[in-house]
């Protein structure tokens, strides 16, 4: 299998994000919810076929699920994508401790899919639509680095209160901090339920399941044949 090269992003610049990647991190691994039973019961379709699976996690941050889905699923490839050089440092130090062999991450930005020289069989989009002034472009991307049958994930959380509270703090900690300037801080839009639906249906798909739960609306999208 031909993988992504280490680094396709267009520039060099860390966003808020790569200054406070220690607190993104720390937020990731103790005040976000964790999906990966979630992710790995959707994957199920994708898991036991004849070729090796890829899977996509697509703004992974610090890696929390690409760690846990390829030690979860040593069969499958698993590739982490972030414009982030100091998550994906977290991210491959992680992989590195749990001697992780189906495990890398690509620096990236999520309309850079193209960049791929493989079509993936699964995509994770957790918390990503969140932050994403772009969202639908980054959708017709995800769209696209799909393979035929194969399958996306969406979490997008449903408080807006709570979605803003980390971003928040990174602001108010750059700004103490002297650390750059506020005017690339991602804004953070909540998308109600039925703009979200609306939102994953501007795509093709052949089947879409909706679910949500108290924290959370999620999406499993099929990509036709």
């Amino acid at each position: 299998m031909t993988l992504p090269p280490s680094d396709i992003c267009a520039d060099t610049a860390e966003g808020i994000f790569g200054r406070c990647s220690w607190f993104y991190a720390l937020c990731r691994e103790q005040l976000f919810a964790d999906h990966t039973d979630e992710i790995a019961r959707s994957m199920a379709p994708v898991l036991y076929q004849k070729r090796r699976p890829l899977l996509l996690e697509v703004g992974c941050g610090p890696g929390f699920y690409s760690y846990r889905l390829a030690k979860r699923f040593p069969h499958v490839e698993v590739v982490g994508i972030d414009p982030s050089e100091r998550l994906l440092m977290r991210a491959r130090s992680r992989a590195q401790r749990e001697a992780l062999q189906n495990c890398r991450f690509v620096r990236g930005r999520a309309h850079q899919l193209a960049g791929f020289p493989e079509e993936a069989d699964f995509i994770i989009a957790s918390r990503l639509f969140l932050i994403l002034s772009n969202r639908r472009s980054v959708l017709e991307a995800i769209y696209v680095a799909l393979r035929p049958s194969g399958l996306l994930f969406v979490a997008e959380p449903l408080s807006p209160l709570r979605a803003a509270l980390p971003l928040t703090c990174m602001r108010i900690w750059q700004a103490l901090a002297g650390a750059g300037s506020s005017a690339d801080f991602a804004q953070c839009n909540v998308l109600e339920k039925p703009q979200f639906a609306a939102f994953v249906a501007s795509q093709p798909w052949k089947r879409v399941r909706h679910w949500s739960d108290q924290r959370y609306q999620y999406a499993l999208c099929e990509k036709s044949a």
